[in-house]
């Protein structure tokens, strides 16, 4: 199993989320951040926000799920002409992937080890 985080601008969360559900991924975590990559913030006259607000998304999906996730979080989350699928925009976000090991459900005390792939 794999987990994803995906950072994205607050208005594409809505759209990921929908894209996902819609292709039978819906167990996910939806966590309000704030930070900055590339675009270094927003200057908005002689101010200067360097703490933007974004949407993690965390979703845990076994091993042959993580591609077509990872395929419609970028789709969906890509700002810019759609008429050029490969040219978004700074700051459209990020999508990490990592290795999940174990996990515990806290209702029934079960533990589930992963072994990786």
């Amino acid at each position: 199993m794999k987990m994803i985080w995906a950072v994205v601008r607050p208005e594409s969360a809505e759209i990921v989320i929908a894209a996902l559900e819609d292709a039978g991924i819906s167990s996910m975590t939806r966590i309000h951040v704030t930070g900055h990559g590339k675009e270094m913030g927003i200057t908005a006259g002689l101010a200067r926000y360097t703490e933007i607000p974004k949407e993690m998304l965390m979703l845990v999906l076994p091993d042959n799920d993580i591609a077509k996730a990872i395929t419609i979080i970028k789709n969906a989350a890509r700002t810019g002409p759609k008429a050029n699928p490969d040219a978004g925009i700074i700051g459209d976000g990020k999508i990490f992937v990592t290795y999940v090991e174990d996990t515990y459900t806290i209702r029934t005390a079960e533990k589930t080890s992963v072994q990786k792939q």
